[in-house]
């Protein structure tokens, strides 16, 4: 008896894990701690906030170039014209 509660307890926990949880918001941040080569640290919403992280460092702050512009996303580009 005192196995069986345990194997419930078990199957409950378990099923809490796996469908009490919701998905994750993934979110590209705008500003880049920048210290040697490679993609960076991209998790700062203000440029204040990565130049407090770098602060002392020999980093340095960028925008995420991976982030289109507020405003403008990917746009079709027009053909062109073809002189016949």
């Amino acid at each position: 008896m005192n196995g069986q509660k345990i194997i419930v307890a078990a199957a409950a926990f378990a099923a809490f894990l796996i469908l009490g949880t919701g998905p994750s918001a993934a979110r590209d941040y705008p500003f880049c701690r920048k210290a040697e080569a490679g993609p960076g640290d991209c998790r700062y919403d203000t440029y204040e906030q990565c130049l407090a992280a770098v602060s002392g460092t020999a980093g340095y702050c960028q925008q995420n170039f991976w982030l289109a512009p507020a405003g403008q996303g990917s746009q079709p580009r027009r053909a062109r014209a073809v002189p016949r």
